[in-house]
């Protein structure tokens, strides 16, 4: 149930499935809280009727609120032996008889750092409440869910320190590489491959007049314009320092003098950030797709590396002829 690698809907799913064998013939729901919201929202529940899911999605935290919304207010059980008659499902009152559901014991998911996560609840079509042993499952199932969450969480936070840069959020150098590699070994794709390379102007001046905080956000707008300029299928990552590369799948030469027209345009001119300007230089190095396995990472990088050299150290005119073919 916990493994390494599974998703948070297997888990939970896994986790419904084992609880509701030993139920047998209860339905069981898995709301997550939404923060910022202070609201609830169904996360899980395969076999609760879609109406009904629909109509509890994004209910608020609170006293009175059915049997979820109080268990995640209250921090503690709440047990509805009978909705019909119970003053927190008057709002509910019509969905639930239309569904038949007549019974719901709900738990809050407490994280390790004491945190609500959500509730843990489950559902019968009859008027009932908990023995002990059915008590102390949902209890324990709803442990065993924050336990769930909160690996998912980590395994999550994992995964992105390992591929992404944690200051700009795009793709480190090593992730960078990889899918470059996948790229030139794409035999079915057709068309141009463009590698471009972009390099903040006097960065480490900018470092020296402004400072290293300003710094890491001119690196952060940079890379945020990057993101903005590209397409959903290229790919940006910072190989280190003020260095960025945008890897783009182009159709044509048309295709690939638009985009970078567009990189040119923003780059080559001066950008201001907090009244303070900077710029940057784009090289590029561009291949035919037919012919990539000819190529190796390293070599197209620095072709694009030294192309961006060229740009900068000729104030940016190479860039700009580039753009008149």
């Amino acid at each position: 149930m916990l493994a390494l690698g599974q998703s948070k809907q297997e888990m939970l799913e896994q986790l419904i499935g084992v609880t509701e064998k030993i139920y047998s013939d209860r339905m069981t729901s898995i709301l997550l809280l939404d923060d910022n919201s202070n609201t609830l929202h169904c996360e899980c529940a395969p076999n609760l009727p879609e109406s009904y899911k629909k109509a509890i999605d994004g209910i608020p935290i609170g006293p009175d609120v059915g049997a979820c919304g109080a268990a995640a207010y209250f921090r503690r059980k709440v047990i509805t032996e009978n909705i019909s008659e119970h003053q927190n499902w008057i709002e509910f009152k019509q969905i639930t008889q239309k569904v038949n559901l007549a019974s719901c014991w709900s738990v809050p998911i407490i994280s390790s750092k004491d945190k609500v996560l959500g509730t843990f609840a489950t559902y019968s079509s009859y008027p009932s409440s908990p023995t002990p042993f059915e008590l102390e499952v949902l209890e324990m199932a709803a442990s065993v869910c924050a336990v769930a969450l909160e690996k998912h969480e980590i395994e999550q936070e994992l995964l992105q320190s390992a591929n992404y840069d944690f200051l700009t959020n795009v793709y480190n150098r090593r992730v960078f590489c990889q899918k470059l590699q996948q790229e030139l070994d794409d035999v079915v794709k057709e068309g141009l491959l463009a590698l471009f390379y972009i390099d903040i102007d006097q960065f480490k001046t900018i470092n020296d007049q402004h400072g290293h905080i300003f710094g890491d956000q001119v690196l952060v707008e940079t890379a945020s314009r990057l993101r903005q300029i590209s397409r959903h299928t290229d790919i940006v990552g910072r190989l280190g320092g003020d260095e960025f590369v945008l890897l783009a799948s182009c159709n044509d030469q048309e295709d690939f003098y638009e985009l970078y027209h567009e990189l040119a345009n923003v780059f080559n001119k001066e950008l201001t950030l907090k009244s303070i300007p900077f710029s940057a230089s784009v090289g590029f190095v561009t291949i035919d797709r037919n012919e990539a396995f000819y190529y190796d990472i390293q070599s197209l990088i620095s072709a694009a590396d030294k192309h961006m050299y060229q740009c900068k150290h000729e104030h940016k005119q190479l860039c700009s002829n580039y753009l008149t073919h």
